[in-house]
């Protein structure tokens, strides 16, 4: 089964208030805790999980986030 990509909208992300990370599909995620919400990149280096920051919500729109994600995966 293929995994989905673009999973979130901007409507999502902006209502988002459960803490925990939210999947928008290919290693990018919505982090949010504690009243905040970044972005971040997750990805396995050497069998361990890394984390990629990627800038807050505020700052870094959604379709700037998955680019910045895109670049990442190139880069991993």
């Amino acid at each position: 089964m293929a995994r989905s990509i673009n999973r979130l909208t901007a409507l999502d992300v902006k209502n988002e208030k459960r803490p925990g990370l939210h999947a928008d599909g290919g290693g990018l995620y919505l982090s949010t805790t504690n009243g905040g919400r970044r972005w971040v990149f997750l990805y396995r280096w050497e069998g361990k999980r890394r984390e990629m920051g990627l800038g807050a919500t505020g700052d870094v729109p959604l379709v700037r986030a998955r680019q910045l994600a895109a670049q990442a995966r190139q880069q991993v």
